[in-house]
């Protein structure tokens, strides 16, 4: 990269996504503020030293301030996230900072490749409105899910291409972000604190507004998402009859089937006229009594793991002969962070180590 091609807006990037404030990479790069926000504002272009600083203070190689990639986001307006009123501002820029880092690692990966049977991604036309619960039948036809729960929708998700990552957030009531990208180049972002059917349920969500919503914002669109993904993962038609008569001791059960927290068991049951609105809240009330209440439900599932990215990599390195520092040098970022992020490898232990064969697997290509 050309020392001209230098991008300020990749600093604020890397600086977000490590959740760093101006003050604070100031600090850890040992300048002053006021030259980081010339910096960001393009009035400055920094020495090779300095340079060298802020990489290392944001743990990204020094080529990352020289992409020139579109970022997503500005403002909260192109991309779909699942957040409450009251979240406060910093986890949410430093969650929009990660969802773009990672999309433009994935796209690096993607673009050169080339899938010849992948499951087609579902989307509505955008001069269609579908209801949610239409569209949860349309993606659920589309994919060929048989009757009954829905399985493994990572899985399903990752195999029309679009990564799925799971990341610290930075605050729990963020359940999750996606960005809608050119030519289907979504990507999907759960947050790790989620307990498994709370992140399912959030995942859904999202897959809910890259369907119905197209890169369009509506009034509504929250809520029409939370429906789209109730009757994705809770089929009306299939779902109704179990919830008759429910009692609060069937949720556990019911949850381990339907693979949802209780609480969405709850409000389905009352959505579908299973319950009344006075049962629905002693539910919850009852719910609240129990260890970890609500936010920490019991009886948890086994979590759903993406898995995409790692056999992309694994391509990468087995079929195409990239070793790792190339494949570190193409997506942008630093060869110990592709082990411990993508790997699941401690640097410090397999540095010296030759890593064995491994079979390789591309979900999105058996499809």
């Amino acid at each position: 990269m050309e020392r001209n091609d230098f991008n300020p807006r990749m600093v604020t990037l890397a600086r977000e996504s490590a959740g760093l404030t101006q003050s604070s990479l100031a600090h850890l790069a040992g300048i002053s503020q006021g030259l980081i926000s010339k910096i960001e504002n393009g009035f400055e272009v920094p020495q090779e030293n300095i340079l060298g600083a802020l990489a290392h203070s944001c743990d990204v190689p020094p080529d990352f301030f020289f992409q020139s990639d579109e970022l997503l986001g500005d403002g909260l307006v192109d991309f779909y996230h699942k957040k409450r009123l009251t979240l406060p501002v910093k986890p949410l820029k430093k969650a929009n900072a990660l969802a773009n880092v990672r999309r433009l690692e994935a796209i690096r990966l993607l673009r050169t490749l080339e899938f010849d049977s992948v499951v087609r991604f579902p989307v509505c036309a955008p001069d269609e409105e579908w209801a949610p619960e239409a569209a949860a039948q349309m993606v659920r036809a589309t994919w060929r899910v048989p009757p009954g729960p829905m399985p493994n929708l990572v899985a399903l998700v990752e195999a029309t291409g679009v990564p799925v990552f799971i990341a610290d957030l930075g605050h729990e009531k963020l359940s999750a972000i996606c960005m809608p990208g050119i030519a289907g180049k979504h990507v999907i972002v759960l947050n790790e604190m989620l307990p498994p059917s709370a992140r399912r349920f959030a995942l859904a969500h999202e897959l809910g507004h890259l369907v119905m919503h197209n890169g369009y914002a509506s009034e509504d669109m929250e809520r029409d998402a939370d429906a789209f993904a109730s009757a994705l993962l809770m089929p009306a038609y299939e779902i109704r009859r179990e919830l008759q008569g429910l009692k609060f001791r069937d949720l556990g059960q019911l949850k381990m089937r339907w693979r949802v927290s209780m609480a969405a068991l709850i409000k389905r049951a009352q959505d579908l006229g299973a319950i009344s609105e006075r049962q629905c809240r002693t539910f919850f009330m009852q719910l609240s009594k129990m260890p970890g209440g609500r936010k920490r439900e019991s009886g948890e599932f086994e979590p759903e793991n993406p898995r995409l990215m790692r056999h992309l990599i694994e391509y990468y390195e087995r079929e195409l002969g990239y070793s790792r520092a190339e494949i570190a040098k193409l997506m942008v970022l630093k060869e110990e962070r592709l082990m411990e992020c993508y790997l699941g490898e401690d640097p410090r232990k397999v540095r010296s180590i030759t890593p064995q064969r491994r079979l390789h697997v591309v979900p999105a290509l058996e499809a």
